[in-house]
């Protein structure tokens, strides 16, 4: 295991939102660490603080987000304890994405999906999670289930790994825009592959860890990203959180982040509905409001 420092507490207050939070918003990309009962991977590449699932709703409660899902953290592997536990304390509030190996079982995935996982993560950075060779297998069972393939990728890679995704026969979601530096413009190769995905297939990006992009998650470069890829699909873009920001030298406030996001887009609820509501709705199948 890379020798790193501890990640820091999540924070025990937030920035309060400074626009009408729609019913129905979600955090689409949020992470649980409970008090006991897991262990890390032997690949893992840092130490997280805890953050169990009280303190997790806790943090959807003062954003006022009616739903969130639980990503797998690529320190616990393909043991999807944690992620379905924290279900199970909520369940028609959360959905889950699991890691899982190709070899699965189908009556597993079944019970995963019975459980409120709706996809399977694939973590092309920090091991912990199988990269594309184990997408593509898994794909068509997922594509079966409704489920969507999840990367986490250095996005310096989509050209190269453009065709094979491209031929994936299920949904499509990217962390994190990519995971991209502010300072990789429009032009570049890299958005160029993934405007292109955006484009030829059923993909979906997460407008996620912008704090992990820049100096400034506000670096107005971000925010132009952002409204890059909303302008180009914008029935496929999902925000996440990021929470509790694992592996960060200073801790972010989720609910800034919320509000930078409503900033991105001059808080147009109508572009805030399809992206804190319907898009995750779609995405992670949650039930329709009453």
């Amino acid at each position: 295991m890379l020798n790193t420092a501890a990640s820091l507490p999540p924070p025990s207050e937030y920035q309060k939102p400074r626009f009408a939070v729609p019913r129905g918003a979600c955090d689409s990309h949020t992470h649980v660490i409970p008090e006991s009962g897991w262990k890390l991977v032997p690949e893992a590449r840092y130490i997280p603080a805890l953050a169990p699932s009280p303190v997790h709703m806790a943090m959807l409660n003062a954003l006022g987000l009616e739903h969130g899902v639980v990503v797998q953290p690529s320190i616990f592997g393909t043991d999807n304890t944690v992620v379905l536990e924290a279900i199970a304390q909520a369940p028609q509030r959360l959905r889950g994405v699991a890691a899982v190996n190709p070899s699965i079982a189908d009556s597993t995935l079944q019970a995963l999906h019975g459980q409120g996982i709706r996809g399977v993560r694939f973590n092309a950075m920090l091991g912990g999670g199988g990269g594309l060779q184990a997408m593509t297998e898994l794909a068509p069972r997922l594509a079966a289930l409704n489920w969507h393939a999840e990367m986490l990728v250095d996005g310096h890679l989509l050209p190269d790994l453009r065709p094979a995704l491209q031929a994936l026969p299920c949904r499509l979601v990217i962390d994190h825009m990519a995971s991209l530096r502010a300072d990789i413009g429009p032009d570049a190769a890299p958005v160029r592959a993934l405007r292109a995905l955006l484009a030829d297939r059923d993909t979906w990006v997460k407008l996620s860890g912008a704090y992990r992009l820049a100096d400034q998650p506000s670096d107005a470069r971000l925010a132009e990203r952002g409204r890059m890829l909303v302008q180009e699909a914008p029935d496929r873009m999902v925000w996440g959180s990021d929470w509790p920001h694992v592996a960060c030298a200073v801790m972010p406030d989720a609910g800034e982040l919320l509000n930078m996001l409503a900033d991105w887009f001059d808080a147009d609820q109508a572009t805030l509905q399809r992206i804190l509501v319907d898009n995750p709705a779609r995405l992670f199948d949650f039930p329709a409001a009453r």
